[in-house]
Parts: C-alpha cells; sequence; structure tokens
C-alpha cells in the first residue's frame, strides 16, 4: 500500500508535536493547513504560514476570456470577468453564502479566507494606461487624464510598474516588492517609505466595487475625478461621492464587496538613487530617536529623510556592524528621457535579479529547518546572527560597491526573482510582524523587543521604515509620521513552532507597554476586538457604520470569522 506523502509528513509532524509539547491550538493548524496544495478544495496562502487557510466549499477563478461567437470593445476586455463577478456575487448572495476574494495569497493572516466561497482574482488581467474621452474625468483631470490607470483586480504590481514605465509614469510608492496583486497591496494597505507621501491607497482615486444586484464606483466627493459618463462606459456602475465611503473602503481587506478594478493616478517617471551602509546600532538609535540622519555621513543628505529611509537591525550582532541602513534619493527624469524611455526601454526582471531581492525570500532561502532545533538560547543566538548578517549584507547591497550611488526606475529596485510568478511559493513556511507606532516612539519598541529575544531568540530582522499618515479610515499608518517595526521569518508547527511564541510575547510585551500602537493588515496580529478599539478608537464606529449603510443586508455576504473575531462585524 502506497503512503500519501503529505499523510506522512503529517503523522511525523504530530509524533514530533507530541514529543515537543505541541498545544491543542497548534495541533488544530497542522491537521487545517495539511490539505494539499494541489487539492482544488483547499486554500493556502503563498507562505504556508501555520493556521491559515483551510478547506473550502467553492472556489471560483473568473477570467476575461470572451464567449465563443461574442465579441466586443477591444478598450472593454473586461466586460466579461465583471459578468462573472456580477453573477457570482448575486448566486452568493441569494444562497446565503460568505465571499472573499484573494490574489497573489500574500496575506499572513484569514483575512482572505472563508470556508465558503473564495474568488481566485488571478485572471482577470485587464489594465489600461490613460483615459482618452475628455468626457470621462471631470475638468480638474482632463489635462492629466493620460495618467490615470484602470487596474482590474488580478494585475500584479509587476505589470502595472512595467504598463506605467512604458508610459514614463510610475507609481507614487511602491512596496518592497511587486508579487502582490495592486488591488490586494491596495486592500491591506501596504506601503513603502516614501515619508512625504505614504502608502500605496493614497494614489487611488476610484474604488470599483461588485455588491448584489450592482456594481459601484465610490469616489471622494472632495476629490472627484471620474464621471457618470465613464460609469456607464464601465459597464453601466453607479457612482457615490462620499469621503467617508471611500476612506473605509479603500483600506477594507475585501469587506466592502468584491473589488473589481481600482482607479488609480501615476506620477511623471522618476528615478531612486541608492545609498547604503552597515553601522552599529549605537550609532543609529540616536538618528532614529532625531529622525536627523545626517550623522551617518551620507552622500549629499542633510538633516531631513530622504524620500525613502529604512534600517534593519541583526539583534545578535547590533553593535558588530548589525545595523543596516538604505536609503534612496528621488531623481526627476527629463522631457528627453521620458521620449527615450517611450521608444521601447522595457524592463527586463531577469535584468534586475543581480539587483533585487525579497526579504522573505531571503529569510526562507537562509533559514533551513535543523536551524529550529537548535538546543539553547546561546547557539540560536549565534547561529541566527551569522545568517541574518548575510541576508542583511545581500539585501541592503552594502556588499555591492558598484551599486552605491546607482539610479534606477523604482520598479527596478523594488522587486525579486521568484515573486512575479503566481505560480511560486514560499521556500519555507514564514509569518511576518508589523507594529505602525508614532516615530517618536520607535526606540521603544525597538528595545522591548531586544530584551525578549536575548532570551527566546527570534529568527528574523527588526526592520523599520518611516511613512506619512493614511487617509484610510483604518489606515496602518494612523500617525502624522508612522514608524513601521516589521519582523519576518520562518515559523511551522515542526522546526520553528518556538517562533510563535516569541512573537505572542512581543505582541504582550508592545501591549503592557501603552504605546500607541496598530498592526499591519496583511500580517500576523492578535486574533480579539482590543488591540483594533485601542488602536483607531471611535474609527472602528465609523468604518463599521460605513460599511453597513452601504451593504445593508448584504453584509454578512462580505464578513468572515476573522472580521468578527476583530470586532469589525455589526
Amino acid at each position: 500500500m502506497k503512503t500519501n506523502p503529505t499523510t506522512a509528513f503529517l503523522y511525523l509532524a504530530i509524533c514530533l508535536a507530541r514529543v515537543g509539547g505541541l498545544d491543542g491550538e497548534e495541533m488544530r493548524d497542522s491537521r487545517r493547513s495539511s490539505c494539499g496544495r494541489n487539492d482544488d478544495q483547499c486554500f493556502t496562502n503563498w507562505y504556508k504560514s501555520v493556521g491559515v487557510g483551510g478547506f473550502v466549499d467553492e472556489i471560483v477563478s473568473p477570467t476575461n476570456q470572451q464567449n465563443p461567437g461574442f465579441t466586443i470593445d477591444e478598450s472593454k476586455l473586461f466586460l466579461s470577468g465583471l459578468t462573472l463577478l456580477t453573477e457570482l456575487v448575486d448566486r452568493v448572495y441569494g444562497e446565503g453564502l460568505r465571499a472573499r476574494a484573494h490574489g497573489s495569497k500574500w496575506s499572513l493572516n484569514n483575512i482572505a479566507y472563508t470556508d465558503d466561497v473564495v474568488v481566485n482574482s488571478q485572471g482577470l488581467t485587464y489594465r489600461k494606461i490613460g483615459i482618452e474621452d475628455e468626457t470621462h474625468v471631470t475638468p480638474e483631470y482632463i489635462d492629466i487624464r493620460n495618467r490615470l490607470a484602470i487596474v482590474q483586480s488580478g494585475v500584479m504590481t509587476t505589470d502595472i510598474n512595467k504598463d506605467l514605465s512604458e508610459k514614463s509614469l510610475a507609481l507614487s510608492t511602491n512596496a518592497a516588492t511587486d508579487g502582490q496583486r495592486l488591488v490586494g497591496a491596495v486592500s491591506t494597505g501596504t506601503h513603502g517609505s516614501a515619508v512625504n507621501y505614504g502608502s500605496m491607497p493614497e494614489f487611488v482615486r476610484a474604488i470599483h466595487i461588485v455588491i448584489p444586484g450592482e456594481h459601484v464606483l465610490i469616489q471622494r466627493a472632495s476629490d472627484v475625478v471620474i464621471t457618470e459618463s465613464f460609469a456607464e462606459w464601465l459597464g453601466g456602475a453607479r457612482v457615490i461621492n462620499d469621503d467617508t465611503l471611500f476612506n473605509a473602503a479603500v483600506v477594507s481587506f475585501g469587506s466592502f464587496g468584491i473589488i473589481h478594478a481600482l482607479i488609480i493616478e501615476a506620477e511623471p517617471l522618476y528615478k531612486l538613487r541608492l545609498q547604503s551602509k552597515q553601522f552599529n546600532y549605537d550609532q543609529v538609535r540616536p538618528v532614529l530617536e532625531s529622525l536627523d540622519p545626517s550623522s551617518l555621513g551620507f552622500e549629499g543628505i542633510g538633516s531631513e529623510l530622504p524620500f525613502h529611509f529604512e534600517v534593519a537591525i541583526n539583534a545578535y550582532r547590533r553593535n558588530n556592524g548589525g545595523c543596516f541602513v538604505r536609503l534612496f534619493e528621488k531623481i526627476a527624469v527629463t522631457d528627453q528621457a521620458f521620449s527615450t524611455q517611450a521608444e521601447g526601454n522595457v524592463f527586463s526582471r531577469e535584468g534586475a535579479n543581480d539587483t533585487s531581492i525579497d526579504l522573505y525570500e531571503a529569510m526562507g532561502t537562509a533559514f533551513r529547518p535543523a536551524m529550529g532545533l537548535l538546543p539553547s538560547a546561546f547557539l540560536k543566538r549565534r547561529v541566527y546572527g551569522r545568517v541574518l548578517q548575510i541576508v542583511l549584507r545581500n539585501f541592503f547591497k552594502t556588499n555591492q560597491k558598484r551599486l552605491q550611488g546607482a539610479s534606477r526606475k523604482p520598479h527596478e529596485w523594488f522587486t525579486s526573482r521568484n515573486n512575479g510568478s503566481p505560480s511560486t511559493t514560499s521556500p519555507i513556511a514564514g509569518t511576518g510582524l508589523e507594529f505602525g507606532v508614532p516615530a517618536d516612539r520607535v526606540v521603544e519598541v525597538i528595545e522591548i523587543i531586544f530584551d525578549i529575544v536575548r532570551d527566546d531568540p527570534l529568527a528574523g530582522q527588526i526592520a523599520m521604515r518611516f511613512i506619512k499618515k493614511s487617509s484610510a479610515t483604518l489606515g496602518f499608518n494612523k500617525y502624522d509620521l508612522t514608524a513601521t517595526v516589521e519582523m519576518s521569518g520562518p515559523y511551522d508547527v515542526v522546526f520553528f513552532r518556538n517562533q510563535g511564541r516569541v512573537r505572542q510575547k512581543i505582541k504582550e510585551a508592545i501591549a503592557a507597554s501603552g504605546i500607541p500602537h496598530t498592526y499591519h493588515w496583511g500580517q500576523d496580529f492578535p486574533i480579539n476586538d482590543e488591540w483594533v478599539r485601542n488602536a483607531y478608537g471611535s474609527s472602528v464606529d465609523e468604518w463599521k457604520q460605513a460599511r453597513l449603510d452601504f451593504l445593508g443586508d448584504a453584509i454578512d455576504t462580505f464578513s468572515n470569522d476573522l472580521l468578527e473575531d476583530l470586532g469589525l462585524y455589526p
């Protein structure tokens, strides 16, 4: 009799777990996550994260493929996918089911999961740069309508970046890499380190959402971009101009309906000039307190933070060259350069492989299962410290002198080798934890983490970026200047299961400290409503009321268990 490899591995995991004292919750996570990756009734995320996903009654994958004998305007190839979404939503609502949508499955929690109906948006890849018809935009946007883009929910960030570049345009900010779907990145408040701009939701001008019985275009009343004529072109959408609704829906992780598309505004193409260095933590600590980088000796950098400023710390070598600083200065591209770009200088992912690496991917490649079984904190600090030093040196390019001072388009920096393909998966099961805190409290957070990982080492870095406040009601970056503190790394139920315990200690310590904080909606966070209420206060009620007013009795259609656990369900 042949043994199913998945069953055999699960049996081994259970045996090892019993020896190691795996608790009941982790055992349930192990069983739930054991459904096979090729099982068409199973949802798992890209990172194979513990406790994320499980069996699904129905997984639907709409596409824009045309029906035989049915042709439409080439500029409206999205209509088939839109029709399938509207029919699906009506059926789900009529049958009293719940639906959630996913893109690249990069969320490190169950925000995109329900066991009823999961919508795979990866086949909805329509995008269009520029709006030709003047009647489709308001007078304020006529002169820059070439910078508006229609982006369907299955479009990857890497693809819209390339399309924009060919038109001498760029996104105003980017995430650390580009394998996620743009709609998913926006909906969870994904960010880069654009100190004076903010996160990705800030370039959204309108949201096209499918709800029972109709599809709706939502934009701010204070910033009306598209017209009724455009809504008719988009398949007969109803237009709602409402700041409160827009600000709630733009970061709503699929909870206001199934997002079909976004209307975004790009900006003229620019380049980013890289500088990165290694320091001791004691050298960088005063900079984190003052936000004055002038003492670090970067060329041309004064007392103000540049366009992009980030720091990563190897806690086990922090005063032995284990503090890495990377910054980018924003450089305008001339009109002459625009015309050169438009002549066919198309970005090649292959050409960027020597300069780009995703930190999650790097961690997964560097940490091997045996490292999680090291018997003492001393050995873990030694081994983790060595691995992290190698990973961070590669990520921050401090070992590539030829790149210091190099200027490239933003999407040529913020990309990676494998994450641009929806068929890849993380090299090792992993997770990530990311706090948002007021910038003037970031050192306190870092040193709380230092105290914990000294005795209970974490297999991961402590990374910081700085971003402007979000306009979204539940924006992760809710402070005037938000410092993000991120820890990514391996976590499974066998080899690195202790990593869950360490992250839990960190969550509890930050909560007990009284430091105001949020959690990134796309990463790990406590499954309770206390932190949400503490973080957002009355904004929670505003968000819930906007959702209830918009969806009415269809509110349950776009809910899931996690939303209820977080206190975001009326």
